[in-house]
């Protein structure tokens, strides 16, 4: 098992490393977690690089669209190129007990032991190749060798960091495509579906319009509102008068000769009938506004 020092900010992670940190830490990859490689490549930018790299890895690893890429332009078209499993090394720093929220940086050992031609921590050696590689080679073939855990202070860290997402995907790249394809196509329905909603309302809009002005209707509802209450007016009044004539027929006994109807007030005109009688009856439900016997006739007028 790999111990790695306590002594500096600086650790040197392996597979098989522990460590019990409690502060800020910069963490430098073995060559265990990465393949690198030089390659000539027709292009000028390090992102046009980057998008050849899956098929040149293919050799290696069989899994290219889960590998993450780094590319460091050496000279002209040479490009330093790095694969990596993200999720191998954010497992590793998770199980070594780094603290992944202590996380300062995380560099690849091939940019930061260049000053090391050959070195081993515990049981594990590693030595540059005579292309610049850095690789993991057995320790008995070691010569002249020195310990990472004494020189790991000496070492001043490059500007290449790698760029690893400290968090676990929950899904791959296979996954996440078709997630994607569905979620556009889904987003492409919906829009379909408001672009004609859209154009149903303005079909329905310009229909009430033409309703409008083919009926005479007012055009704001503010007037249509206020011709609403009118008419509820007019219903209600309407209503009354109807249920005073039935209360006033309701009685039999009294002959009625005449009726006539004037807004709110119904004038009634009554035969041989006993005045004080035919008051009480309809006093009951409305208010006699005048009485008077003309000519042997009574005649009332009563408010609904």
């Amino acid at each position: 098992m790999n111990l790695a020092s306590n002594k500096s900010d600086l650790v040197f992670l392996c597979k098989d490393t522990k460590i019990n940190r409690t502060d800020k830490t910069n963490i430098i990859l073995s060559p265990e977690f990465y393949w690198v490689r030089i390659f000539d490549l027709p292009v000028k930018s390090v992102s046009q690089a980057k998008s050849l790299l899956p098929p040149l890895f293919e050799d290696i690893c069989q899994d290219v669209d889960n590998l993450s890429y780094q590319v460091i332009k050496l000279e002209n078209d040479k490009f330093l190129c790095f694969a990596y499993e993200n999720k191998k090394i954010f497992d590793t720093i998770k199980n070594s007990g780094i603290n992944l929220s202590l996380v300062n940086g995380i560099y690849f050992a091939q940019n930061e032991c260049e000053g090391l031609q050959s070195f081993f921590i515990k049981e594990k050696a590693f030595s540059y190749t005579q292309d610049g590689i850095l690789v993991k080679i057995p320790k008995n073939l070691l010569e002249n060798a020195v310990d990472m855990e004494e020189e790991i202070h000496k070492i001043n860290l490059s500007s290449h960091k790698v760029n690893i997402k400290l968090y676990n995907n929950l899904l791959n790249n296979k996954q996440i495509v078709p997630i994607i394809v569905i979620c556009c196509v889904f987003i492409l329905i919906n829009l379909f579906k408001i672009v004609d909603y859209s154009n149903q309302i303005s079909t329905y809009e310009e229909k009430i319009v033409k309703i409008k002005e083919n009926s005479k209707l007012p055009k704001s509802i503010l007037q249509v509102n206020s011709i609403i209450k009118a008419y509820e007016k007019d219903i209600k009044q309407e209503i009354k008068k109807r249920e005073a004539i039935e209360y006033i027929f309701e009685k039999k006994e009294f002959t009625l000769s005449n009726l006539e109807i004037d807004k709110d007030t119904i004038n009634l005109n009554f035969n041989n009938t006993n005045k004080d009688k035919i008051e009480s009856y309809l006093k009951k439900k409305y208010t006699i506004l005048s009485s008077n016997i003309v000519d042997s006739k009574l005649i009332i007028r009563i408010k609904i």
